[in-house]
């Protein structure tokens, strides 16, 4: 049902302001991020992210986003593979696995501290909807649930 991972990105603005109204930042974001997971004893997944973000923080810190990734997917199999060989003998087959393109798009929310704290963190919670390209001869929406938190490397 559950499957653990880690993922690291890094991301720019292309595009931000603040509307005066109610002094809330809106941002357009994009940059890479590369995630990992294990399904255990069936594959470990390797998912390389090009995101893009629509994020409005509000003045007090809260965060909404939605975005958009066109992930590509590869998943090597745990177990050993074989594959016959010339001779009628059977080969190992290193790094054995199968690629995917992994169409996501996502929605979060969060609390950047930054705001009211003076700390360059913000924590977020994203909900992700995907879906495998091939899957077997068909096609296969993926969940995932992601919590984590945002280091800012430079001051707004």
């Amino acid at each position: 049902m559950t499957h653990y991972g880690l993922k690291v990105a890094a991301e720019w603005s292309l595009k931000s302001y603040i509307k005066e109204r109610n002094q809330a930042r809106k941002e357009f974001l994009v940059g890479p991020a590369l995630a990992t997971y294990r399904h255990p004893q069936n594959h470990i997944g390797l998912v390389l992210f090009p995101e893009l973000t629509y994020r409005r923080t509000s003045r007090r810190g809260g965060i909404f986003e939605v975005g958009l990734a066109p992930a590509y997917a590869y998943y090597f199999l745990e177990g050993a593979t074989y594959t016959p060989d010339e001779s009628g003998g059977l080969r190992r087959v290193r790094w054995a696995g199968q690629d995917a393109f992994l169409p996501t798009v996502f929605v979060g929310v969060g609390k950047d501290l930054s705001l009211r704290r003076q700390v360059p963190v913000a924590w977020f919670t994203r909900l992700n909807v995907m879906q495998q390209r091939p899957y077997n001869t068909s096609t296969l929406i993926r969940f995932s649930l992601e919590a984590g938190i945002n280091f800012s490397l430079k001051k707004r």
